[in-house]
């Protein structure tokens, strides 16, 4: 996959799920088998909008054509994805969640190597793409 394309993947993900988490963040968190008080559904929203937030970043930075700006991108996302997977996994293996909870594991774990691939891989030297 290009990085224009992980860049929209990301970005897709992020939005959709960033329009979960903020505008029916116990619907979603039931789907895992989490229920929360009423903080923990104002801290969902917040995490909601912070990924509706990246999730554009990300769509958007897709036409950036600087590689130092896309290894940059590429970096922050490797390490924000690998702290997303530490704290999936833990919560997967403590059972407090179901086992939809390891598609978030999956999420992180793909996204992490899709960026790591361009932060540190062969691909680290990203080159413009091609319209």
């Amino acid at each position: 996959m290009s990085f224009k394309g992980l860049l929209t993947v990301t970005g897709v993900i992020g939005v959709l799920f960033g329009l979960g988490f903020l505008l029916a963040p116990a619907l979603l968190l039931a789907q895992y088998r989490i229920h929360t008080d009423p903080a923990g559904l104002f801290v969902a929203q917040l995490f909601g909008a912070a990924l509706l937030q990246l999730g554009l970043v990300f769509f958007l930075a897709r036409r950036v054509d600087d590689p130092s700006t896309m290894r940059g991108i590429a970096l922050g996302a490797c390490i924000g994805e690998l702290a997303g997977l530490w704290i999936a996994l833990r919560i997967q293996l403590t059972g407090l969640t179901n086992a939809m909870g390891w598609s978030t594991v999956a999420i992180y774990g793909l996204l992490a190597l899709g960026f790591g691939r361009f932060a540190f891989g062969r691909y680290a030297a990203i080159r413009p793409s091609t319209p």
